[in-house]
């Protein structure tokens, strides 16, 4: 097993993702309008996005997350009053992650955020794609990944019951012990 470095651009907020490995979590990329406007948001489309829309993501258990530097420096934005809370670096903007609630033990951590030039031989090569059908162009297959979506989602569930019976939800650097945001979230509409 590895650890990634992470740290924003700006290089304010630094941490480690520990235990890491291509078994332990899932490198996907999600085509979906959400992540595309979150990155719109932060105005880091160029940095975050691929040609087709795409945000690279691993997902791990937020208890082999640690911010090590300026956490105070966390930033949440939520799309909706019941969205995802997306984690980005309030001095800089770089896009950090995304999580459910504190109670669900998943973050998707932004590649963004990860500060590792051969990512792949750490967590291995991306898996699969999800909601495809958001891309801006068609996708060519090459970058697709083997796995189908309903394979992921399998994938994903496995690995949220083992996170969560193994109470691998805390620690928990986006959430204190009582579930509450490390900065409140603003509610922003959509405008990608």
């Amino acid at each position: 097993m590895s650890t990634l470095k992470l740290g924003c651009t700006c290089g304010q907020i630094q941490g480690l993702a520990n235990n890491v490995s291509p078994k332990k979590g899932n490198h996907l990329v999600c085509y979906c309008d959400d992540c595309q406007a979150f990155a719109h948001q932060l105005n880091q489309a160029s940095s975050t996005l691929n040609n087709y829309g795409g945000t690279e993501i691993y997902q791990l258990p937020p208890s082999q997350i640690s911010i090590r530097t300026s956490a105070d420096q966390l930033a949440c934005l939520r799309l909706t009053t019941k969205g995802l809370f997306r984690w980005y670096a309030g001095c800089c903007n770089t896009p950090i992650g995304n999580t459910v609630s504190a109670r669900i033990p998943l973050v998707g951590l932004i590649h963004t955020f990860i500060q590792e030039d051969q990512l792949d031989e750490k967590i291995g090569p991306v898996l699969g794609s999800v909601h495809k059908k958001f891309a801006v162009k068609p996708i060519p297959d090459t970058l697709l990944g083997p796995a189908s979506q309903a394979q992921l989602v399998r994938r994903v569930m496995g690995k949220l019951l083992i996170w969560k019976l193994t109470g691998q939800s805390r620690p928990n650097p986006f959430f204190d012990p009582q579930g509450i945001p490390a900065s409140p979230p603003t509610i922003v509409a959509k405008d990608h």
